[in-house]
């Protein structure tokens, strides 16, 4: 049985034990109290179908992960979120290096991103994103991290067992979690012991009724009820944001606890972190156990009604907030390393599904870079290069759609892996440890008036301003200056990759100006894209040559579109008059 007819036959009995609730309540009150007592297997029964109904959904999960481990999962993603404990991290550790908005972008990482995901949790998600966007400098840190992604690789026993606690916890839609950990809370907690009173007035009202058949145990139910929805909705409204969150910040601690009790040498250390923190922050599990009802669970309205009735959630969640504020750091460490572990195992799914891959290699040489039949990842059927570049940057020349941008992508890319999840899409990865920066498409910002060239100069003063005094930057620039004049661009380019050279970047440059090749040719290697004319017009080869491009296949394009003949002719006649006043 499926999720899907799991939850219809739950639904339905829900439905049934409604009534005969109903039917058993009716006849306690006209016949005999006695009757009350079949609620209880009725009770029982509902328990039981709803805990057969999440271990059928389970099971589902579970066996989907053992099928389709190292398949690609299509997923809607809300990168709003994920990037979540990104923000906080990297805001908490200011002076660390990491990739800025603009670099991301300009390499397309939400897509490497979505490729790598096989997470099956939210902190797995978020770190995943924190563990892409901040690039390592420790070999050995790479190292540990790949040992364990290892581990999961080639341990089916091991990684199935994780796996089946990960799926217990799951992902939540809206993951409020890093927002209460990494933020101060604000709870007014001395609402606490009239929310304890309300909630036991409508018990003792309900016993009061059935033992006296007394009605005015029911006028203060009604009026208890009534006190505790008013009761509710203004709590609510100003601890739900907290609330909403505790419960599955609840499942988490119980994860941590149950991973920490899985047996392997070389996951000793990250059983050990789980164990200590776990046991730390127990308390909370105990105490905020209901908060935050598992979303979509109940669908018949009952969960909510008995909530408000009897203030549950507000009860539960004055009766843990302080100890989740005492024990702050301790939950977001916890937090971090669940989302570590998951994370690694979907860099271990990712590695299954790879043809091929590679280590990188480091040196602690400065600005090196050696690449042997590098492939963009997400590109099927990639055309590989290979390319060496020590000290000097490269200026890259090339006709249109040739595969400068591609390349230039795919170096960025490559290194950033190489320093995150210790992989490559190379045959042979060799490199210093760099800052990577870009800027390949900077936009127009109409909305804050600004122009292409304007952003182009605000991309590219980030670089400037970066440097590399500690680590070499890796600097990856798509046809610097495009949005201004020639005379301005080129001379302005000129002064700003020397400007990098000396100051300890790498900078790697695509550019339609044969100019600079011309000025730059002692600080700069050359390298080309081109393509060849056959019958059915252009045919390119995506390989990487040394030298300068010569031809322009500008023209050429706008005849194979078929531009009208004068538009062509006179275009030619243009650029011939040009070269001989040249």
């Amino acid at each position: 049985m499926d999720e899907q007819g799991a939850n219809f036959i739950s639904n339905i009995f829900v439905l049934i034990a409604i009534f005969i609730a109903a039917v058993l309540i009716n006849q306690s009150m006209r016949v005999n109290h006695l009757y009350l007592i079949g609620l209880i297997p009725l009770l029982f029964l509902i328990f039981i179908v709803f805990y057969m109904r999440k271990k059928i959904v389970l099971d589902g999960l579970y066996r989907t992960f053992i099928k389709e481990w190292g398949e690609k999962v299509d997923r809607k993603r809300s990168f709003r979120r994920i990037r979540n404990v990104f923000d906080y991290i990297s805001y908490e550790n200011k002076d660390d290096f990491c990739l800025d908005d603009q670099t991301w972008s300009d390499l397309t990482m939400d897509e490497i991103y979505s490729q790598i995901d096989r997470t099956l949790t939210s902190p797995g998600e978020e770190m995943l994103y924190n563990i892409l966007r901040t690039p390592l400098f420790k070999e050995d840190k790479l190292r540990k991290r790949d040992k364990i992604t290892k581990l999961f690789e080639n341990d089916k026993k091991f990684r199935e067992e994780l796996g089946m606690y990960l799926l217990k916890l799951n992902k939540k839609k809206i993951n409020d979690v890093p927002d209460l950990l990494w933020n101060d809370i604000d709870a007014d907690t001395r609402l606490r012991p009239l929310c304890i009173l309300m909630a036991i007035i409508p018990i003792l009202s309900l016993i009061f009724f059935l033992v006296t058949k007394n009605f005015g145990g029911l006028f203060i139910i009604v009026i208890s009820l009534g006190i505790n929805y008013i009761l509710h909705n203004r709590i609510k409204a100003k601890i739900t944001s907290y609330v909403s969150c505790i419960g599955y910040l609840n499942s988490i601690i119980v994860t941590a606890s149950d991973i920490s009790k899985l047996n392997s040498e070389k996951f000793k250390e990250y059983r050990e972190i789980l164990n200590s923190l776990s046991k730390k922050v127990y308390g909370i599990a105990k105490r905020s156990a209901g908060v935050g009802r598992i979303e979509g669970m109940d669908q018949t309205g009952i969960g909510e009604l008995l909530y408000v009735v009897l203030l549950f959630e507000e009860n539960q969640f004055f009766s843990c907030i302080n100890l989740i504020k005492k024990y702050q750091e301790d939950l977001k460490m916890l937090y971090v390393t669940i989302g570590e572990i998951d994370a690694l195992l979907s860099i271990a799914a990712y590695r299954k599904s790879l043809k091929s891959y590679s280590h990188p290699n480091f040196t602690n040489q400065n600005g090196y870079l050696e690449a042997k039949d590098l492939v963009h990842p997400l590109i099927d059927g990639a055309v590989s290069n290979s390319v060496t570049i020590k000290n000097k940057g490269i200026i890259l020349t090339g006709s249109n759609m040739s595969g400068k941008s591609t390349f230039l992508r795919t170096l960025g890319v490559n290194a950033i892996l190489a320093q995150t999840i210790y992989i490559t899409t190379a045959s042979y990865y060799k490199g210093s440890f760099f800052k990577i920066m870009t800027s390949i498409s900077p936009e127009d910002n109409i909305m804050g008036g600004k122009s292409y060239y304007f952003r182009e100069a605000e991309a590219l003063l980030r670089i400037i301003r970066e440097g590399g005094e500690d680590y070499p930057l890796l600097c990856i620039i798509d046809e610097i200056f495009r949005g201004t004049n020639p005379v301005e661009r080129i001379n302005a380019s000129i002064e700003i990759l020397s400007y990098l050279e000396m100051h300890n970047a790498l900078a790697v440059v695509a550019t339609h100006d044969i100019e600079l090749t011309d000025m730059l040719k002692d600080k700069y290697n050359l390298f080309y894209f081109t393509e060849d004319i056959d019958k059915e017009g252009m045919v390119f080869d995506y390989k990487l040559k040394n030298g300068v491009c010569r031809t322009r296949n500008a023209v050429k394009l706008l005849k194979f579109l078929n531009y009208p003949k004068d538009i062509i002719e006179n275009t030619n006649r243009r650029i011939e008059e040009s070269v001989m006043k040249l």
